[in-house]
């Protein structure tokens, strides 16, 4: 887009900020008549750039239409030819525009919600024939038949309260956009197609609905997924692209489509009438059955989740003799049953047994008595309080306010063996709780032996004894135990942080300045990991970004940090500002989760939820702390300094290891080495980065697009799908050596990016990287 556009419409801000005001429409629509009319694919750049730089979007007031709508659109009318197209909800004609180059319209028809907006989209559109109505009304006096429908319909606005649409006498439609499908549909020719993006809000969709569009001479042929996040900064609400026409059949074709990678398999999937290899790439179901991709995407893994786990899903109305909601009345009681469990409603606290474990108020509990011939209470209660438990308790809550009401409660599914195993599990639970008990009373009493020895030094010999004692009854063979399992833990983590713990354990025990160093450089690579993971999250959705950019680069510079000297402040500060925004989308309505699944490519959260946790940032502002006070230090380091430096920092390993917990279970870090394109998804041949050995295992997986080679990723085995690195990490083959090696970004000399090792001792830096550049730009230049 030409520069002296951007220069007109800045002018035209700044014009109106000075007046107090808002840019008048028609004076819009004259500046960019002046610049003659734009191609399809221009205009929707300056609808974009309109929106950004004349902040309409905060009005609700939006041009641009995502360029994922835009894309698919141009693919689904691909090859059709019509003679008359028509936006029945304009804005500025951007769809409208997309529509007449893709089928060579000989006219078109479109409807504006206000005298402005139809004043930008004639000098956009001007071969379109422009009305301006706020309903349906308008497109009976269409004349002839439409041969193409397209539209993003208005999220979440009532009809005005009219008993008909043109000949078609309904049920009153739930929101205008329905009054609007049903409207087109009866102007829509034989052969005709309706194109819509409408709210997530849509599905499932009433019975009534239903019976209007058949009624009215048209029928779902496809939804679309379009993830929260498409229409940021202005909304994250999610959406769906309809497609309708007069062709009926039993089954609907339903796929996501993806706001960084082609969707050109997902549409071809949908012309050849096939399901893809994930609900993403597309699945056909029965219409009326129906519920969202995030609801046919969780069936899918819970069934996955259910041969795994073994035994029966049973759904808890199935299990349940009684459901009692709480209510906020003053003297509610929940009445006696036997063999019962009370589930919070909202929030994510744990399913307890009795009343005297609540962790908020009774009106946010439901009462569940269990079927004490199917199971235990105590069974049901530990199963909803697992990992899995809690993910099917989160995808069974609706509304602005997450929350289960009595039909979630009793959609929610348990997976239940037979009462002995159950008996068994049960079992093992409570003896794992004791061996828990004795762990945490031995670390009672290690912490009143700190604390005795610094409020009474004289008493050091008594705490020494003491001291003595327990390690002799914990030394041996539970030490070793210990060491080992720590060992372990090394070869789950990814390899950019692993190879950091394994040159720490391959370090003389005796050598502790050596130690405690490696572990220093593990804290400040792990924070810098933890930031470009949040950052890849956030910068794959120029919208979401685009909200935090000016405030995160200003907090930056307020703060004393850049990323032209980065250091481990930086990252801890970025692990703060961006864990901080993650919290609140983890929190959010359910359109916010969504779109925290979407840009960290984890159905599950658990990667999201590790990487904002609370406890994960004190340990990065702790250790953080602990490097700047000993490199102030000017003073020989001493052996028994060492030392204790070493054990301060293994401790916080521990913690550490306590707060990833199985978080790189099932997400794991990956390098493609190629992929081949069959029957709409990519097979591709991955590099699994994880562990601390530098010769990598290799495997083949089906994605939904082809991964760069050059990047990495983070792959999730429950997803079809990706999350691109910024390319501020390179893992691969260090110079002068064959062995792969990993370098973090460390910063900008002279706009060249300079990379450091904190494993390999060969070749401990690398310079020069101009994708590492542009990104800092990218992420920093308002």
């Amino acid at each position: 887009m030409e520069l002296r556009i951007i220069d007109a419409l800045t002018s035209l801000r700044d014009e109106a900020r000075n007046r107090g005001a808002r840019v008048d429409g028609r004076r819009l629509a004259e500046c960019m008549a002046s610049y003659g009319t734009f191609p399809p694919s221009e205009l929707l750049n300056v609808a974009q750039a309109i929106d950004r730089l004349l902040e309409f979007g905060r009005d609700g007031l939006l041009y641009a239409p995502p360029a994922v709508v835009v894309d698919a659109t141009k693919r689904l009318l691909a090859g059709r030819r019509a003679e008359r197209v028509c936006d029945p909800w304009a804005g500025a004609g951007v769809l409208l525009s997309v529509a007449i180059e893709a089928t060579e319209a000989t006219a078109a028809f479109a409807i504006s919600r206000n005298e402005d907006e139809a004043s930008l989209g004639k000098s956009f559109v001007p071969a379109a024939r422009w009305e301006v109505s706020i309903t349906a009304k308008g497109l009976t006096t269409l004349p002839g038949a439409l041969d193409v429908v397209v539209s993003v319909l208005p999220f979440g606005v009532r009809a005005p309260r009219r008993k008909t649409i043109g000949n078609f006498r309904a049920t009153q439609p739930r929101g205008l956009d329905e009054e609007i499908i049903t409207a087109v549909a009866e102007k829509l020719a034989d052969d005709g197609v309706i194109l819509v993006v409408v709210s997530g809000a849509f599905f499932p969709i009433p019975t009534s609905t239903t019976d209007g569009f058949l009624e009215a001479g048209v029928a779902l042929e496809a939804a679309f997924a379009i993830p929260a996040g498409a229409f940021s900064p202005q909304t994250n609400i999610s959406s769906y692209l309809l497609v309708l026409s007069k062709r009926t059949s039993d089954q609907l074709f339903v796929a996501e489509l993806s706001l960084s990678g082609d969707n050109g398999n997902v549409i071809s999937n949908f012309r050849n009438g096939r399901e893809g290899d994930s609900p993403e790439l597309g699945r056909l179901v029965e219409p009326q059955n129906f519920r969202g991709i995030p609801a046919l995407k969780l069936a899918e893994r819970l069934e996955e989740k259910r041969r795994h786990f073994g035994g029966r899903a049973v759904r808890l109305g199935d299990l349940a003799t009684a459901v009692d909601l709480g209510r906020a009345r003053e003297g509610f009681q929940f009445p006696e049953r036997q063999n019962a469990i009370f589930i919070p409603t909202i929030g994510a606290t744990d399913v307890v047994l009795s009343v005297d474990e609540f962790g908020i108020k009774a009106q946010n509990y439901a009462q569940v008595a269990i079927d004490a011939r199917q199971s235990m209470a105590p069974f049901v209660a530990r199963f909803l309080n697992s990992e899995l438990g809690r993910e099917i308790r989160d995808g069974m809550k609706t509304g602005f306010i997450p929350k289960l009401n009595t039909t979630s409660l009793k959609s929610i599914t348990v997976f239940l063996p037979d009462i002995k195993t159950q008996e068994v599990v049960l079992s093992i639970e409570g003896k794992i709780a004791e061996q828990q008990n004795v762990i945490l009373g031995l670390h009672h009493n290690i912490a009143e032996l700190r604390r005795e020895l610094w409020a009474k030094p004289s008493a050091t010999n008594q705490v020494e004894e003491r001291l003595g004692q327990l390690a002799e009854r914990l030394s041996g063979e539970l030490t070793t135990q210990v060491s080992a399992t720590l060992d372990q833990w090394f070869e789950t983590q990814p390899f950019p942080l692993a190879s950091i713990l394994r040159a720490w354990q391959a370090t003389a025990i005796s050598d502790h300045k050596t130690r405690y160093e490696h572990l220093l450089h593990f804290f400040e690579a792990a924070s810098e990991f933890c930031s470009i993971i949040l950052l890849s999250a956030f910068a794959s959705n120029q919208g979401l970004y685009g909200s935090h950019k000016e405030k995160f680069a200003a907090a930056l510079v307020a703060h004393k940090h850049s990323f032209s000297r980065a250091t481990f402040g930086t990252w801890k500060f970025i692990v703060e500002y961006f864990g901080k925004q993650t919290r609140q989308l983890l929190t959010g309505d359910a359109d916010a989760r969504a779109l925290c699944r979407e840009i960290f490519g984890d159905e599950t959260l658990r990667l999201p939820e590790m990487l904002s946790s609370k406890q994960l940032a004190g340990i990065v502002s702790r250790t953080n702390t602990m490097r700047n006070n000993w490199s102030g230090h000017g003073g020989v380091v001493g052996s028994d300094e060492a030392r204790l430096r070493n054990e301060r920092l293994l401790e916080e390993v521990q913690k550490f290891r306590e707060a990833v917990a199985d978080g790189w279970e099932s997400m794991q870090l990956v390098h493609a080495l190629g992929c081949r394109s069959r029957r709409g998804s990519f097979e591709t041949d991955l590099a699994i980065l994880m562990g601390s050995n530098s010769e990598f295992l290799k495997e083949t997986r089906t994605l939904s697009t082809c991964l760069d080679v050059e990047r990495l990723y983070l792959c999730s085995e429950e997803s079809n799908r990706a999350l691109q690195l910024l390319p501020l990490i390179i893992v691969e083959a260090a110079p002068r050596s064959q062995r792969n090696a990993c370098y973090f970004f460390n910063r900008l000399d002279h706009d060249a990016a300079r990379f450091v090792s904190y494993h390999f001792a060969d070749a401990p830096e690398l310079n020069g990287n101009d994708d590492a550049a542009e990104t800092i730009r990218h992420l920093t230049e308002v």
